[in-house]
């Protein structure tokens, strides 16, 4: 009998919700499913895997462990939380091929004997250089225009590119390292190794999707951020022009960025036709995903450019000029778009992000955008008033010191400070008096200091007897 499609449905979004949502969070969707009473034997098998029924109930298998599985550690309550993550995805039980009966799946199934590594003749500890350069290798070497007498050479050349696609990418060679290789695959062909008559319903809605890429985009070349400049304060305050070089990519100046030997040029890719994606359609829902013959990029190459072997990009140091803007301060950190390194894809470059050092100014101390000097004044301009030439930022100005004026007195200079960012306002200047006393005198000057004391001495003494008769 077959399956009613409200219980369809159900399935459906049990399992598409539950994995879209968890791209983002860890979802937990419950829903409600008559169970069973849990028999004795799953305590036996916690990695045994429970099956949607006809019925709408679980059933859980007597002794079929799916090897490798940790989809339920622990028998469900009537209430089911499934956690959904990449590696569960492709242990999901599947469904009979009528829907009107469990069948049970083992994980050793139909094991490979090939695996990905095999394919580019690597080990699992290969490194990425040394995955590349095997890639590199066998390209060259089986490419269908250099091998028209061989009817194999595509599908070889195509295995070979698909093995280098994942291996490439650490996202997926994570996750392929963590499945294994039979699991990994079923993406692209949809079902799951073994169960005879074993039917995914979503086998022809996700075949070819690349999940673990389906949140994931190309923002450009490499961003550089380790580059440190010093500049002087008045530099920082007026702004200035500098040049800064770091090690970075650019693109290869002997095939001009193109990966090929100069006068040739890549071929566009016959599968996709140049789009670096493959579509399908099924039903309402349009899948697309990279290309797995030219990996994205919609060309082919059969030969490499020798300078760059093919990526289209070589480190070499790189000059940047910076328009340092007024104000800027002390280790303040400027973005320059897309001046970083350049992206192999031809996508714009990654940004450059320059850590600016002022160095201490012996006149000027920043407050923000207000500024701080120090004026010293004799003994006598102290006394008697006067003038002082103090330092400002566009110049020395003369100021006015009046009678009396004590150590530690300020006087503010209004608008004499720094530019506010993003504004036509200015900063105000603070100067801060100090007195100088003299350590060495002449005879004449200790003399006058001398008669001087006397005369402070006698006024003193008036006021102390004119205070205590009145």
């Amino acid at each position: 009998m077959g399956t009613s499609l409200p219980l369809k449905l159900l399935y459906f979004l049990r399992v598409f919700t539950g994995f879209i949502v968890h791209q983002f969070a860890i979802f937990q969707l419950p829903i409600s499913l008559h169970s069973p009473i849990k028999p004795p034997e799953f305590q036996n098998t916690p990695t045994s895997l429970c099956f949607l029924a006809p019925n709408g109930s679980l059933r859980w298998p007597q002794a079929h462990p799916f090897a490798g599985s940790s989809f339920l550690h622990t028998p469900p309550p009537s209430r089911i939380i499934d956690l959904f993550n990449k590696k569960n995805w492709f242990q999901l039980g599947v469904l009979g091929a009528n829907y009107g009966e469990a069948k049970f799946i083992h994980g050793t199934a139909h094991m490979s004997a090939k695996n990905y590594y095999d394919t580019l003749g690597v080990n699992k500890n290969a490194t990425a250089s040394e995955i590349k350069k095997a890639y590199y290798g066998l390209a060259k070497k089986l490419h269908p225009d250099t091998n028209k007498e061989d009817p194999d050479a595509e599908k070889k050349f195509q295995e070979v590119s698909k093995a280098y696609e994942v291996l490439k990418d650490e996202d997926k060679r994570r996750q392929y390292d963590e499945v294994g290789h039979e699991a990994f695959t079923q993406q692209d062909h949809g079902g799951f190794p073994g169960g005879d008559g074993g039917f995914d319903p979503f086998s022809g809605m996700f075949r070819g999707f690349d999940f673990s890429s389906m949140f994931r985009q190309n923002f450009g070349g490499e961003d550089i951020k380790v580059v440190v400049l010093e500049i002087s304060f008045m530099e920082a305050v007026q702004g200035c022009s500098k040049t800064v070089s770091f090690n970075a990519a650019v693109p290869c100046d002997t095939c001009g960025g193109s990966g090929v030997p100069p006068g040739t040029r890549p071929e566009t890719c016959r599968r996709c036709k140049g789009s670096g994606m493959t579509y399908m359609q099924t039903g309402p829902f349009r899948m697309q995903t990279t290309c797995t013959q030219c990996g994205g990029s919609g060309k082919i190459m059969s030969n490499f450019c020798k300078s760059c072997n093919g990526e289209r990009v070589v480190r070499k140091m790189k000059s940047v000029k910076l328009d340092i803007i007024p104000g800027i301060d002390d280790n303040e950190t400027m973005k320059v778009f897309r001046s970083g390194g350049a992206d192999p894809e031809g996508n714009q470059p990654g940004d450059l992000y320059v850590t600016v050092k002022v160095r201490e100014d012996p006149v000027f101390k920043r407050e923000g955008s207000d500024i701080h000097v120090d004026a010293v004044l004799s003994i006598t301009q102290a006394i008697l008033g006067g003038t002082v030439q103090v330092p400002t930022l566009t110049g020395d100005v003369v100021l006015k010191v009046r009678p009396g004026t004590q150590p530690g007195q300020k006087v503010v200079l209004k608008k004499k400070g720094i530019k506010t960012r993003n504004s036509y306002s200015f900063g105000d200047q603070y100067v801060h008096f100090n007195v100088s006393i003299p350590t060495t005198l002449t005879p004449r000057q200790r003399e006058l200091i001398e008669e001087f004391s006397k005369e402070e001495q006698g006024e003193d003494d008036k006021r102390r007897a004119a205070g205590a008769s009145g």
